[in-house]
This record gives C-alpha cells, structure tokens and sequence, in this order.
C-alpha cells in the first residue's frame, strides 16, 4: 500500500502517543518523538549534544524552532526511505512547520499527512489529571487500570507537573501555539480530524480505515 508519512496531533491527553506506538507496532512506521530525540541527543557527546545542554541546562530556555528543526531533520534521513514514518510532538508551531516544509523535500520522502485527534478542553483535563506514567520507557496509562507498564513492567508514577496549574497552563500552550498551525495544515490540505472521544482500539481502527482502506491487527 502507498502510505504516506504521518504527523500526529491532539491536545495533551489526547492519546497521540498511544496512538503513534500503535500504528508503529502494528503497520511497521518508524516512530520518531521530538521528545525522545532530545533525550538521546542529550546523552550523546556530540555537538547537537551540546547544543541541547547548552540551551536547556545552561541557559533555561526552551528548545528554539531552528535546532529542533535540525534534529529532527537529522533523525527522519536515517528511517530508510522504503519505510514509512510517523512524527509525534514535531512540529508543534506554525515556525516549526514552515521549517519542517522547507527541509521536507530535501529528505527525498513522499506526501505526508497530520492526523488530528479531537477532544473536549475538558477531557483533556480528566484525562490529564488522572494519567501515570511509566519511570522506565515513559509508556502512558490512566490511573488504576494497571498496577505496573504493561509494556516493560516498570514502575509507574505521576508527573510532577501534571497539577491543575501546570495542565491548564500546557493546554494553553496547544490552543494559542498549535492550533494556528493545524489551521495552516488545514489550507495546505494536509490534515485529517478524527474523534478523540473513543477507546483506543476504536481510534486505531478509524485511523486504519481512513488512511489505509484495511482494518488494523491488533
């Protein structure tokens, strides 16, 4: 099947992730995590490596469109062009898509398409405040479905800045910053809404469906 690359999109709490390491699992895309990214560039002794200190640890800013612009840049020409790939958390601005779309051709990949997955700023929310997540490979679950990852067996704990506050003030973040973004995908033709108010198998389902005419092994 022809498949295009893949963008994944949603507030936090959307379910994105889950939804990315599904579509990995079970269709075989390259996941790439702006997130994880950072994390392994950190932990290198390269330049980039350095880059990423220095912005981070040293001068308290956060990442600037440009440099993780480049990382990702970076990471995408290392997934074998025969491969399909998925992006989570890049781009998450309008700068960083206007970035993203001028080195995309020079990757020598195919179309791509950015799936957003829809909920309610309060689901979100609920969502948010009851989520735990892995200490070990950073797996996501709502609190009391599992006593440890179902994925690696890790502990499982609340992030520190999961409070009222802090969720209030990352969903903000995604309606004044993401959003615009979404809505210049949307011009360019690029973007597929879907309904986030579902279980996760109903989603993945939906996903298979509407890109790939099939129904998905799960």
């Amino acid at each position: 099947m022809n498949r295009p690359d893949l963008i994944l999109l949603g507030p936090q709490g959307s379910g994105k992730t889950t939804q990315a390491e599904l579509l990995s699992r079970n269709l075989g895309f390259a996941l790439i995590g702006a997130g994880n990214v950072l994390r392994e560039i950190a932990g290198g002794n390269t330049e980039s490596a350095e880059r990423v200190h220095r912005t981070i640890n040293v001068e308290g800013h956060l990442i600037d469109p440009e440099l993780i612009s480049d990382l990702m840049k970076e990471k995408i020409i290392t997934v074998p062009k025969h491969r399909r790939l998925i992006l989570d958390g890049y781009p998450r601005t309008l700068t960083q898509y206007e970035l993203f779309k001028k080195f995309w051709p020079e990757t020598g990949r195919g179309d791509y398409r950015a799936i957003s997955i829809d909920i309610s700023r309060e689901e979100a929310m609920t969502r948010l405040a009851h989520r735990v997540t892995c200490e070990k490979c950073g797996a996501v679950f709502s609190e009391g479905t599992t006593e440890k990852c179902a994925n690696c067996g890790g502990r499982l704990s609340k992030r520190p800045d999961d409070t009222p506050e802090a969720i209030q003030n990352r969903l903000q973040s995604f309606y004044s910053e993401t959003m615009p973004m979404i809505r210049t995908m949307e011009t360019d033709g690029k973007v597929l809404h879907l309904d986030g108010m579902r279980t996760v198998d109903q989603l993945h389902q939906d996903i298979v469906a509407r890109l790939f005419g099939c129904e998905a092994n799960t």
